[in-house]
């Protein structure tokens, strides 16, 4: 079998395209829903409980989201632009500039609260990414924890035309749990790339400007829609016109249903 056939026959299609929805969530704050999803269904994206994708104007800044508990998963929050602050009840503070995240593991319990660190980001809005991974439902009782990585801790490389940050993952500090990769991906007008993955992870893309086709089968993926990852190993994707700016998760499926209660997964 030639390089190219054997590229193509283990090419990920995408199996559904998803849209959105605004929930409110924390002291007002309006929130772009990606995930949990009717169309995109746990199943399908196992191990990620959960992505919201926030914009916090400076007058929203105070409410933000004040201190409230979790428990039975991780939490990794991506910020885009602004500077984030955090408390939790294991005496944890601190603040994460833009292009950095944290991880929270919540684990047995843990509280806390984030909100904009106003004197970094006064100039502009806080926006971000919040990821929820799912623990094994053997580890759901460990210790809850903290960490914090800065932008230049975040290694950057070139896949065909993309430039791909990873934030969790090969050459990232990031440490998580369960065996998942997590890209900031960014293609310019007409870029092509095969974005690889491990062959047995399973996940999904949400795009957060431009628009491109996504997978083998050249699925169309427009801003704030999520597609989901089929089987297979490299993601094919192709940008518009206007360029594509979106995250890419992957990780191990637990195969175990959670059980949902607020902001506990168990």
């Amino acid at each position: 079998m030639s390089t190219t056939a054997a590229a193509t026959a283990t090419a990920r299609p995408v199996s559904r395209v998803a849209d959105t929805n605004v929930v409110m969530e924390g002291g007002g704050v309006p929130v772009r829903r990606a995930l949990p999803s009717r169309v995109a269904t746990y199943p399908m994206v196992d191990p990620f409980l959960l992505l919201d994708h926030f914009k916090l104007e400076r007058q929203q800044m105070e409410g933000g989201f004040p201190p409230h508990p979790h428990r039975g998963f991780e939490i990794v929050t991506y910020y885009l632009q602004g500077s984030g602050s955090h408390s939790d009840s294991e005496g944890n503070q601190a603040v994460v500039r833009g292009g950095g995240l944290q991880r929270i593991t919540a684990g047995r319990g843990i509280w806390h609260g984030e909100g904009a660190d106003t004197g970094e980001s006064a100039g502009g809005p806080l926006e971000g990414l919040q990821l929820w991974i799912n623990l094994p439902r053997r580890e759901k009782g460990i210790a809850p924890g903290y960490q914090g990585v800065e932008a230049p801790e975040l290694p950057i490389r070139t896949v065909g035309d993309a430039r791909v940050k990873t934030l969790v993952g090969e050459g990232a500090p990031t440490v998580v749990q369960t065996p998942s990769v997590y890209y900031d991906v960014t293609l310019p007008a007409g870029g092509r790339a095969d974005l690889p993955l491990p062959a047995g992870y399973q996940g999904f893309a949400y795009v957060l400007t431009g628009a491109g086709s996504f997978g083998s089968n050249g699925q169309a993926v427009a801003t704030g829609q999520v597609a989901v990852l089929g089987p297979g190993e490299a993601l094919p994707v192709g940008a518009g016109p206007g360029g594509a700016h979106f995250v890419l998760a992957a990780g191990t499926p637990l195969r175990e249903q959670p059980r949902w209660n607020g902001p506990y997964v168990d």
